[in-house]
């Protein structure tokens, strides 16, 4: 039953892997529409006489409601409620309370600047809050997301190999521990993506890979003691 057992979670391990590298591959691909997407919104200005999806246009909302809570209430949520013509967002996270969202009440007519399908910023009363709902950033985030569904992947299907190919060595005694060992670098290699990340906002996509290799790296030299 034991050997079963390591032949089913092996299975399950290897299918994880398969498709945590495939969608990992699949999101690296995406990095140079998404930078594309990025520059075009950098580059936007005010519609003129011409309104089209790559100018920033002024679409009038009205405000259904808002929802504040702040990180010592339960968690932290900057959300304003509309109701308008498409595409207006049914929802915008404002990111913050202030300068803007904190004053608007239900009713309230405001106007919302619009860039393709994302409320870039609202505007009412000569005060405008810009949102996070733009794409500023989408690239950074898309590549170390791939980086640690690849680590994560990776292990999964190493792991799943090893049980498949060894269930009954595995069922008469344990796990061995470099198994264990793997899983836990495994886990650090994608922590390593959160600072690589983070880089990328002075360095892109290509420097968010860079320094994930090299932070990983480091981490391998530092766990090798007992391989």
């Amino acid at each position: 039953m034991r050997t079963l057992w390591h032949y089913c979670w092996g299975a399950v391990a290897v299918l994880l892997g398969v498709t945590l590298i495939f969608f990992a591959g699949v999101t690296l691909a995406l990095v140079p529409d998404r930078m594309a997407e990025e520059r075009a919104y950098q580059a936007a200005r005010p519609c003129r006489a011409a309104v089209t999806e790559d100018c920033l246009r002024s679409v009038q909302a009205t405000v259904r409601d808002t929802d504040i809570r702040e990180p010592n209430k339960g968690g932290q949520t900057h959300d304003l409620l509309l109701t308008g013509p498409a595409p207006v967002p049914r929802r915008v996270d404002m990111g913050k309370a202030q300068p803007l969202l904190r004053h608007l009440r239900a009713g309230d007519v405001v106007t919302v600047i619009m860039w393709r399908e994302y409320a870039t910023a609202v505007h009412k009363d000569g005060v405008t809050q810009y949102s996070n709902d733009n794409p500023e950033g989408l690239p950074l985030i898309a590549t170390a997301v791939a980086l640690a569904m690849f680590a994560i992947g990776l292990f999964a299907l190493y792991a799943g190999g090893h049980a498949v190919a060894r269930a009954p060595e595995y069922a008469a005694t344990e796990l061995p521990a470099r198994l264990w060992k793997r899983g836990m670098q495994t886990l650090g290699a994608a922590i390593c993506a959160v600072p690589a990340g983070l880089f990328g906002i002075w360095a892109g996509p290509f420097g968010v890979f860079v320094l994930w290799l090299v932070l990983v790296a480091m981490l391998l030299v530092g766990t090798r003691e007992g391989d």
